[in-house]
């Protein structure tokens, strides 16, 4: 048993990586992820031919924008889970700096414990939101004859098609849908697995410098060498651990550069077309783009929690390390304090490129994105029917 597998076998969050292991490994899973990777791509430029030669551009103006924004989320994940150089640092992590963590026992059973309860919730809302995912899949499927008129690829199919070739592309096309919803769930699971461990480290590395040894002869600690070689090992250890967890945010900024300004224009975009959908739709397409925001705000928010979380413990890690009696300490630990409080002067935060932070400020930045741009094509429109 290697030892990356040593420390899976105690993880509490274990759970999550079933779903993107499966899809990831296994030969036969990723040979369907590919076929249903061309079928996006393939619907993508059938739609945008369709468009140009029909000259319909006002579909731009409709609820299939949401479907647009829907295809390039689709692309996004899919990329991020089978794209050699994103698999690569993923499982890099595991076998890089997954070694070099802690022990989720180390710092007691009641630590652990937390550790547990923490896993218990975040799995629950994960499958949660997993649920939510195959329900909009489903609901997507066309139980009332409106629903064929929900997607534009499905509409250009009853257009131009007909007879056993119609139904097969209706087969591909909304187990499509499955699939994908799959994948946008297995990558939230890695992100969430890989944030928690994260987090759970920054919270034992916080709990551990405010357990540095003490000692009750105050007068003579600094004389005491057995007491700040004590200080001296855990210290070492702490910035050892510091360096790593650096590290660690590093890679996951990494995996998440590209697709967090992916996913989050495409939410603007999805917002503003479930914003704009005309009120004579039907009650059958209202509740799928119902189910589908929920699915979109349930993501956002729970990415931007986990991000949140994660910056707000490690801003403590300055007090925590402040905190300690530092004046008991000689020259030597002072100096390796004054080097992990220099360190610890920026907070872990996930991030692409400091452009779009995963906080709860994205939060109130898509909000205010959203609201702004729907004010303005609200005003645009009433200038123009005024006119």
């Amino acid at each position: 048993m290697t030892i990356v597998e040593k420390i899976l076998k105690d993880d509490t969050l274990f759970m999550l990586l079933i779903l993107p292991t499966n899809l990831n490994r296994h030969k036969v899973f990723k040979k369907i992820s590919h076929f249903y990777f061309g079928a996006i791509i393939f619907n993508l430029v059938w739609c945008v031919l369709t468009i140009v030669f029909t000259n319909q551009w006002n579909l731009f103006f409709t609820q299939y924008v949401a479907f647009g924004s829907a295809v390039f989320i689709a692309l996004t994940s899919y990329v991020t889970m089978y794209h050699p150089t994103y698999v690569k640092i993923f499982y890099g992590i595991y076998d890089s700096t997954f070694p070099s963590l802690w022990s989720l026992r180390s710092l007691g059973e009641d630590e652990y414990i937390r550790f547990q309860k923490l896993a218990k919730i975040a799995t629950i809302l994960a499958w949660v939101i997993a649920s939510v995912a195959v329900l909009a899949a489903t609901l997507a499927l066309p139980w009332f004859m409106d629903g064929y008129y929900l997607m534009f690829p499905v509409k250009i199919a009853f257009d131009y098609l007909s007879g056993w070739t119609l139904y097969l592309y209706l087969i591909i096309f909304y187990s499509l849908l499955y699939h994908a919803g799959l994948t946008l769930v297995a990558n939230l699971f890695c992100l969430t697995h890989l944030v928690l461990h994260l987090y759970n480290q920054v919270c034992l590395l916080n709990k551990k410098l405010t357990e540095l040894p003490e000692i009750e002869d105050v007068v003579q600690a600094v004389r005491d060498h057995e007491y700040q070689d004590r200080v001296t090992r855990e210290m070492i250890s702490c910035i050892k651990l510091h360096q790593t967890l650096i590290e660690y945010t590093g890679k996951i900024n990494e995996l998440i550069y590209y697709p967090t300004f992916y996913y989050t224009v495409s939410a603007v975009a999805s917002a503003l077309s479930l914003l704009l959908v005309p009120k004579d739709e039907s009650k059958s397409t209202f509740l799928v783009m119902v189910i589908l925001g929920f699915l979109a705000v349930c993501v956002t928010v729970g990415f931007c929690c986990v991000g949140q979380f994660l910056e707000n413990e490690s801003e403590k890690l300055f007090v925590s390390a402040y905190s300690s009696k530092w004046y008991l300490w000689n020259v030597k630990n002072r100096k390796l304090l004054q080097l992990f409080l220099t360190n610890t002067q920026e907070s872990m935060i996930l991030s692409s490129s400091g452009l779009i932070t995963i906080n709860f400020q994205l939060l109130i930045s898509l909000y205010r994105v959203i609201y702004s741009t729907l004010t303005f094509l609200l005003n645009v429109s009433e200038s123009i029917i005024g006119q």
